[in-house]
């Protein structure tokens, strides 16, 4: 895509962005006809102004977000007839975001959905933000390969398959890589990865990336839940919710996509990322209920539940993160209903046990466009995750707050010293039913924008 800043050609298709205080000033002066246009984000409709406009509903003029002029600009190229379009949406979104936040938004709007290569001029701006509209860029990039990879069947993505593509990413990125098969991670002691895939014909796999740039200011690790296929194993699923069990490795699909455009971001933060691989399958070696898997750093799982896997082998790729001690550690995953259930499905939780990264990642969120909430880290539950045979049971054997135990349970892989978040997507993270290309990429934009933020103010460390 081709991004100038300019008047444009007056030749060419037009989008305009449209407030909802303007519609009824539209009506009157004759320019729209349709009712049914209320200017509500992401809505279109078309009119003839001297030309072919598309006009692209921004929603009230308070509150205008980076999510709304994705959202717009997402809207109108995918209606787009031509190759060449001026658009006015990042010119009206400056006032709320400032210009280059703006620019940032529309680009990447415009080309999550853009049908063919466009040339774009925005209008309505002072001057070049060239920077913020490669930022943006990056930023579709990275979301279209998390989406494309979530979509994909389980049977084209069992772990090697991911393990395989990732190492071609870290190829042509310039990335190190390490890909960890069953041998590996048994050597490794990550007993609890391999007890959750081990009912699986497909072994389990660990991906090791690091982008290590020169002079680096801080290093953060990422950690991305990649279960290719969720049965539930022995706790076996019912039909309907197996269904949409190949999104279930979206975390790992964001890591990927957030380290796959790193090096060309230039961020001076040294970041590995981590994509602990599993299939979750029945089989005669697969884990039971009430067996103890222990993980790399000696600590025992005890698994009554064979359907809550992810955190039982996030937990094993947590341990292994926390070994080099980094500046920070956040892990995205599809992990609980019950943030759905809490936050809805667009809506993304945030358990932090310290309130410094906590707050960088909500900052980010918001920044992003991509809406989050703090759940509480409520260590008064930790008897939930308390055994008898292990040091921690990955079943709370109680039907509320699952969310906050799950993360529990992550945190005690991770030391105390260590800043320390979880992101559960379970609801954004897929659209749609399950037959379709639901996936969404949500949580790349969050993760970019905190690696931005971490790239010039340290993490601070806040428990009070």
């Amino acid at each position: 895509m081709d991004v100038a800043v300019g008047p444009g050609r007056a030749d060419v298709p037009e989008v305009r962005g449209v407030f909802t205080e303007e519609v009824e000033s539209l009506r009157a002066a004759g320019l729209l006809r349709w009712e049914g246009f209320t200017a509500e984000p992401g809505s279109t409709a078309p009119v003839e102004d001297g030309g072919p406009v598309l006009l692209a509903g921004l929603g009230p003029l308070d509150g205008c977000d980076a999510e709304r002029l994705r959202a717009a600009a997402a809207a109108a190229a995918a209606l787009l007839p031509g190759d060449a379009v001026r658009v006015d949406l990042a010119g009206r979104g400056a006032g709320a975001l400032g210009a280059g936040e703006s620019v940032r938004a529309v680009v990447a709007g415009l080309a999550l959905t853009a049908a063919r290569p466009l040339s774009v001029t925005l209008t309505g701006l002072d001057g070049p933000d060239g920077d913020h509209a490669t930022a943006g860029l990056l930023d579709a990039e990275a979301v279209l390969l998390a989406r494309e990879l979530t979509n994909r069947p389980p049977s084209e993505l069992v772990p090697d398959d991911l393990a395989c593509l990732a190492r071609d990413v870290a190829a042509r990125e310039g990335l190190a890589v390490r890909v960890l098969d069953e041998h590996d991670l048994r050597e490794l002691g990550m007993g609890a990865l391999l007890g959750m895939g081990a009912g699986s014909p497909h072994p389990p796999r660990l991906v090791d990336l690091r982008h290590e740039p020169p002079g680096a200011r801080c290093s953060v690790t990422l950690v991305g839940k990649g279960i290719t296929f969720d049965s539930g194993g022995l706790s076996l699923k019912s039909p309907a919710a197996m269904m949409g069990m190949r999104g279930d490795m979206a975390g790992a699909a964001v890591v990927l996509a957030v380290m796959s455009v790193l090096a060309r971001r230039g961020l001076p933060v040294a970041v590995r990322g981590l994509l602990p691989l599993a299939e979750n399958m029945i089989g005669p070696a697969g884990v039971r209920p009430g067996d103890v898997l222990r993980a790399c750093d000696g600590r025992r799982i005890q698994v009554l539940d064979t359907d809550f896997e992810g955190r039982v082998t996030l937990a094993d790729a947590l341990a292994l993160a926390a070994r080099e001690r980094p500046g920070a550690i956040v892990d995205v995953a599809t992990l609980t209903y019950q943030v759905v259930t809490a936050l809805g499905p667009e809506i993304g939780g945030v358990l932090g046990r310290d309130r410094g990264l906590t707050r960088q990642v909500l900052r980010a969120g918001a920044l992003a466009g991509e809406p989050l909430w703090a759940l509480p880290w409520a260590r008064r539950y930790r008897d939930q995750i308390a055994s008898g045979y292990a040091e921690v049971r990955n079943f709370p054997e109680a039907d509320t707050g699952r969310a906050i135990t799950a993360a529990l349970l992550l945190g005690e892989f991770v030391p105390e010293e260590i800043p320390f978040a979880h992101l559960d997507i379970s609801g954004p993270a897929w659209r749609g039913p399950a037959s379709g290309h639901g996936a969404t990429g949500f949580g790349v934009l969050t993760l970019t924008r905190l690696l931005e933020s971490l790239a010039t103010a340290a993490v601070p460390l806040d428990r009070s």
